[in-house]
């Protein structure tokens, strides 16, 4: 077992690598703690909490509703669950999402500890405090920034995801390399790594990696005023992907870098041969570099992007692998560049 303490400016995180899937039961919780889980992490990992009070959700974009946490409010009233309880959110990106949003604002803020079972979750979603549920056709657009207590990570979860999920979390692991260091990103963009990690086997010491580049960004911009919109590369495209095309977040992310990289490149940014190496590496690991939808559809909802301020959108460019930065663009000259890239010849 390894863990770290992670001070944030709202607080301070402690993050342990354990494994606990073999364990008979996560005695480490306190009585008063429910768990929320993802119902197929149930299926498999039900003995770790048969002890305590269990709320199963279908892990689904669909449960990231006000609706939905309307109703994990009503379970957690009929529970008991009070200031002092502690709210553990057992699964991947979405449970881990929707479990931190009900406890950042039921009572104010009750106790929260992540168990991310995904890699999507372990790399990503579980690390920097952000939870967020969809409205309407936008992603993520009602939210709230707070840090759990404590984050497990147990890279033995990975070995009965199916490969779907693996490429779902290749996708964020893809891109910390992007907009960190080319060194990481050569490391992965090996076949034989490739094939190991779809078996399940991760390297801990690349996921601690992984992790850290995370962990440093949010530390410096906790609350994304500058560093941490770096984190946002792929996602301003790739969010209304997910909604309009209905695919895994990891999936339209893939694209989103893709689509950022070429206007990238089309505006003078970076070169082909970086879109090249990226496209190459994202067809590794099985993940899509295009959308089948017309850019019309999504260049129509980028007025919604949470980033945007006035008429300007906070967009996320790349120089090279490891050189990525914000900036703000107008919005009409955003789809201007856009239309000019990816409109369909007819």
């Amino acid at each position: 077992m390894s863990s770290e303490i992670i001070k944030w400016t709202s607080g301070e995180t402690r993050l342990v690598f354990e494994n606990i899937s073999d364990k008979k039961d996560l005695n480490f919780l306190p009585d008063n703690a429910i768990i929320i889980i993802d119902q197929n992490v149930y299926a498999i990992y039900q003995h770790l909490v048969k002890n305590h009070k269990v709320l199963l959700v279908n892990a689904t974009e669909s449960i990231k509703s006000l609706e939905s946490i309307q109703n994990i409010y009503r379970k957690f009233l009929e529970s008991g669950v009070d200031k002092s309880s502690v709210i553990v959110g057992m699964g991947g990106g979405i449970t881990c999402d929707i479990a931190g949003f009900a406890s950042a604002t039921f009572y104010r803020g009750t106790r929260l500890v992540l168990v991310p079972t995904t890699l999507l979750a372990m790399a990503d979603a579980a690390i920097g405090g952000k939870n967020g549920v969809n409205f309407e056709n936008h992603k993520n657009i009602i939210g709230t920034i707070r840090q759990p207590e404590k984050i497990i990570i147990d890279t033995e979860f990975l070995r009965t995801l199916p490969e779907d999920e693996i490429r779902n979390g290749m996708a964020e692991v893809i891109k910390q390399c992007i907009i960190s260091e080319e060194e990481l990103f050569n490391k992965i963009d090996n076949p034989g790594m490739a094939e190991n990690i779809f078996k399940g086997i991760f390297p801990e010491d690349l996921l601690k990696r992984v992790v850290h580049i995370k962990t440093e960004i949010v530390k410096a911009d906790e609350f994304e005023n500058s560093r941490r919109r770096a984190l946002n590369f792929g996602h301003t495209l790739g969010h209304i992907i997910e909604l309009k095309q209905g695919i895994k977040h990891g999936e339209s992310v893939a694209i989103g870098m893709m689509m950022s990289l070429k206007l990238s490149a089309h505006m003078g940014k970076c070169s082909h041969d970086t879109c090249l190496r990226v496209n190459n590496l994202l067809r590794l690991y099985n993940l899509p570099v295009e959308t089948f939808l017309d850019i019309s559809e999504i260049v129509s909802l980028l007025e919604f992007d949470k980033k945007k301020t006035g008429n300007n959108i906070q967009f996320v460019f790349v120089n090279d692998i490891g050189k990525v930065y914000d900036e703000p663009i107008a919005i009409d000259i955003l789809i201007k560049s856009l239309l000019e890239v990816f409109a369909r010849q007819v």
